[in-house]
Order: C-alpha cells, then sequence, then structure tokens
C-alpha cells in the first residue's frame, strides 16, 4: 500500500507540474490529434479543466462512486483499482449513441448533454468510453461520514480501443486487428498511435 501511496502521489505531483503549461486540448481536440497522430503522447489533466469536469460529472462515474464507497467500507487496503466498462454495463445501445453523436457533429449529445445536466452526451465521455481508475483516502470524518478522496482516471487511446465490440468476435478482432495495427502506429510514430490520458481531481464521498 505504501509503495502505491507513493506512485500516485508522484503522478499527482508530475499532473499538477503539467497543468498550466499551454492551453488544455478538449476532447473533440484530442480526437483529431489522435487521427492525424499530432499531440503529446501524454495529456494531464486535473480539476477546472473541461476534460476533467466533464468526465467527473458523466454518470460513469455514479457508478465508480459507489464502488469505491463499497471499497472504503470494506477497508481492503489493497482494493483502490477498478473500472467502467462501456462494453460490460452500457453495451450496444451506448455503442450506437456515440456513434450517433460523431455523426451528429455533436448534435446529438449537445442535445443529451443540456436534457442531462452534463451525466450524457458530454464529446469526453464519447471519447474516452472504457476507463480504468485508482483512488486514495486522503482524510476521513468518523462523526459525519465524509471522506475525502482522491481520484484518477487513466485511458489509452488506440486502434485496438477503438475496434472493441461486443460479441464473441471482440477477442479475434483485437487479436489480428486492433492489436497488430496499434504495435506498427506506435513503432513507427504514424496516425493513430496510442495516446493517453490522466486525470486527477479530489473530492468528498459520504460513507453514509
Amino acid at each position: 500500500m505504501e509503495r502505491q501511496q507513493l506512485q500516485f502521489l508522484r503522478e499527482a505531483i508530475v499532473a499538477a507540474w503539467k497543468d498550466g503549461q499551454g492551453p488544455k486540448p478538449d476532447a473533440i481536440d484530442l480526437g483529431f490529434q489522435w487521427l492525424f497522430g499530432t499531440g503529446n503522447k501524454v495529456d494531464f489533466f486535473t480539476a477546472g479543466d473541461e476534460f476533467t469536469e466533464q468526465i467527473r460529472n458523466d454518470h460513469s462515474m455514479d457508478y465508480v462512486r459507489a464502488e469505491i464507497v463499497t471499497k472504503i467500507r470494506n477497508g481492503d487496503p489493497d482494493d483502490f483499482l477498478g473500472g467502467y466498462s462501456v462494453m460490460k454495463l452500457e453495451g450496444w445501445p451506448r455503442l450506437l449513441s456515440d456513434a450517433t453523436d460523431v455523426l451528429s457533429l455533436g448534435g446529438t449529445g449537445t442535445a443529451k448533454n443540456w436534457a442531462s445536466g452534463g451525466k450524457f452526451g458530454t464529446s469526453t465521455a464519447t471519447f474516452i468510453g472504457s476507463y480504468g481508475y485508482k483512488f486514495k483516502v486522503i482524510s476521513r470524518d468518523s462523526k459525519t461520514g465524509k471522506v475525502k478522496i482522491g481520484i484518477q482516471i487513466d485511458n489509452d487511446t488506440t486502434i485496438t480501443s477503438f475496434t472493441h465490440l461486443p460479441g464473441p468476435a471482440k477477442k479475434y478482432i483485437e487479436k489480428y486487428v486492433g492489436n497488430p495495427l496499434t504495435g506498427i502506429a506506435d513503432a513507427f510514430d504514424l496516425p493513430l498511435r496510442t495516446k493517453h490520458q490522466t486525470v486527477y481531481w479530489e473530492e468528498e464521498v459520504n460513507l453514509r
């Protein structure tokens, strides 16, 4: 646990150091950068950045927060990792919804975003899709049940992730199409090379 906390702190410090080093790209910028092989290979986002705030308010984080609360209640010091799987939790309806948002140039996504108060349809959620997270407990108030936590989301944008499809063919598409093409793009620094996003913020959750 101690090693994990040190690593978490190191990554948070790096993210904070990157903050303010020029304008932060939004999800649309990142999408075009990935498509054409430009921009940073790793982008860091912190509280206040549009990218951070959109994923922070997304409906997927309701699931993640509930999972984190359960992990804290269970008290396992090694259970600090998790993830949100679009395929597992939302499946084809989400894929079709995201595809519609892209094809409408964000029109349907904007409508869903307004109607849901940012829970659905943001460009960041469409861009990220599934993601992994880790968290740490910063402070805990036993009287109120409130716990301050740091949450870090990590996501790789790759050809493999872009070709994820539910169903029995998924593993074959990944093995024979996605992974080889991703390897080539990364090896020769081509368009569609891997782009990584790290997002960090702190907030309170209530255990009661």
